[in-house]
């Protein structure tokens, strides 16, 4: 619960007005006994009606002024939740961002969005207990019982025999729901995995009439959570009944007891009983706050545990620079060894290569080659086992992210495409980019012609992941993102694999046009995109296995020769 200390700093003063103000309503709503017992006693036995309205005009005066600092306290307490609640998010978000695939992997997609969301609501509860209830709970028990102490100490005696009794059975209940939320929670997050596999599934679930194993997958975890769940809140309802029934027993023993003392001539009044009896219903409430904060406490201790898993992971490490690093474009791969956390073989194996900046290198190979690892490694993504991967001469453990992603554009094996314009995903790659630099990058990506032949052009909304494309125009619109801004170094990783042939043609003739001179590097499977590079790389089973033109590939390379036979059914061996 530590963690969520810093995010609730910022609105110290908000908390502190809600706490003022919720205490002032509670202070309202203790005086309304005292008065209402004095207009038994003086108003009602005297028969002072002159006193009885007094007396009620005050009763409403009070009860206006509790109501508007109610207002005020639970307008501030909303406030500071909400506030709260937004700044945990966002960091959530921002450190989701930092994580290493490492450490995202081994949360997971599904308890990640759990955790911003369902974790956040819970722990929200924390925000509004210290802003409201929590200077509640202690007015209106010690203030209640000091009132009713002023009017009759052994009735008020009687009130707090009962006190320890419920709070024995709360912290009794609130030892076993712990274990109860923390498995209910851990089924959330299996819940949701499983649903995001069906709808990203729900083609192939279909196709193979699998629909009644994953109903069965499904109902397993959701009535797994919701046995646990059931089994907390039984636990939980259980409090209120208990709480009530022997707040009322005190009330019905206070009763009892004052009418005895009454008859006895001990000079407690009508009015006095009467107050007490009220002020153990203002005691009651009090206790059985009391009683969930103490039942939710856990609750919200394994939602705010689960975020802190987030908050503290370690992320990717970022080197501060001292100055903007503007550069050239020559990569070089020194030795470069990866490993996949439990893996039993390394991804990539003593990978040494150099790329000359300007130049156009392809990087060929099969699936599981290791071509995107080595991407996703030149991008900073993961860093190296052993060796060093270094731009410009300087090792990328040493320059920062942002320097490395201003100088390098990519468009990425999977074209992600966001809900939202066609301007505003082409502009991601260029925030401050015009609709002229728009237009010439879905040019160059030669994605103008079915951008033009939309009817709201540029500005055509796109569903989410862009399911209102075909494969190939999401990949033009994901390449025209990369190009919109200059940079040192283009990354195309199997980018134009949706694209037909005379496409990618026009599509290599006008990168060659616009950022000649720039180093590009272009993952394909394809021997036609690769042959016209300057140099191609050949991977196989995480190994480079040789590198040179075309021509030379062919005359002696095993890999890329299977390759090449492999796709234009012809004999290497006649080139």
């Amino acid at each position: 619960m530590k963690q969520m200390i810093p995010y609730l700093k910022p609105y110290r003063k908000g908390i502190l007005i809600a706490m003022a103000a919720v205490a002032g309503s509670t202070v309202c709503d203790l005086l309304l006994p005292t008065i209402m017992s004095q207009i038994l006693n003086n108003g009602i036995y005297g028969e002072d009606f002159g006193y009885i309205v007094r007396c009620c005009a005050l009763m409403l005066l009070i009860c206006l002024t509790g109501l508007v600092t109610l207002l005020i306290g639970v307008w501030n307490s909303n406030k500071v939740v909400a506030c709260f609640c937004r700044d945990l998010r966002g960091a959530i978000f921002r450190k989701v961002n930092d994580m290493s695939f490492e450490e995202f992997g081994n949360l997971g997609t599904a308890a990640l969005v759990t955790r911003a969301t369902h974790d956040v609501q819970t722990v929200s509860w924390v925000a509004s207990e210290l802003s409201g209830t929590v200077v509640t709970i202690p007015v209106l028990f010690f203030g209640g019982v000091l009132l009713a102490m002023r009017k009759d100490v052994l009735l008020s005696l009687l009130m707090l025999a009962f006190v320890p009794v419920i709070l024995a059975v709360v912290l009794y209940a609130s030892r076993n729901i712990d274990a109860l939320w923390k498995q209910s929670d851990a089924y959330v997050d299996k819940q949701s995995d499983i649903m995001r596999e069906r709808l990203r599934g729900i083609r192939v679930i279909r196709a193979f009439d699998a629909e009644e194993k994953e109903h069965r997958r499904v109902a397993e975890a959701v009535h797994t959570m919701a046995k646990h769940i059931i089994q907390a809140n039984v636990t939980m309802g259980m409090i209120t009944p208990l709480a009530t029934f022997l707040l009322n027993l005190a009330a019905v023993l206070i009763v009892y007891a004052g009418a005895w003392r009454l008859e006895a001539g001990s000079g407690l009044t009508g009015g006095d009983i009467f107050a007490v009896v009220q002020y153990i219903s203002l005691v009651s409430g009090g206790v059985i706050m009391g009683a969930f904060s103490i039942i939710l406490f856990p609750h919200a201790n394994v939602a705010a545990g689960r975020i802190g898993q987030v908050l503290e992971a370690e992320g990717m490490a970022d080197p501060v620079e001292h100055r903007e690093l503007t550069l050239e474009g020559d990569i070089r791969f020194d030795h470069v060894t990866f490993r996949y956390a439990g893996a039993a073989e390394p991804a990539l194996r003593d990978i040494h290569l150099h790329i000359p900046k300007g130049r156009t290198a392809a990087i060929i190979g099969g699936t599981g080659a290791g071509k995107s690892t080595l991407v996703s490694m030149l991008l900073g993504f993961r860093m190296p086992t052993e060796g060093e991967v270094l731009l410009d001469g300087i090792p990328t453990t040493k320059l920062s992210r942002r320097t490395m992603r201003q100088n390098m554009r990519c468009a990425l094996q999977n074209a992600a495409v966001f809900s939202g314009t066609i301007r505003e995903n082409v502009a991601m790659g260029d925030l401050s980019a015009g609709d002229e630099a728009i237009w010439k990058a879905l040019e160059i990506a030669q994605a103008k012609e079915f951008v033009s032949a939309c009817q709201d052009g540029i500005h055509h909304v796109l569903k989410q992941s862009g399911k209102n494309l075909s494969g190939g125009q999401r990949q033009r619109i994901s390449i025209a993102r990369a190009v919109v801004k200059p940079a040192s170094i283009y990354i195309f990783d199997d980018s134009f694999s949706a694209l037909d042939f005379l496409t990618e043609a026009n599509l290599r003739k006008a990168l060659a046009g616009a950022i000649a001179g720039k180093t590009r590097i272009i993952v394909t499977q394809r021997v036609t995109t690769a042959m016209h590079c300057d140099c191609i790389y050949v991977m196989d089973q995480g190994r480079l296995v040789d590198h040179g033109t075309h021509q030379d590939l062919l005359g002696r390379c095993q890999v890329y020769q299977e390759i090449y036979a492999s796709q234009t059914g012809g004999d290497y061996e006649a080139r």
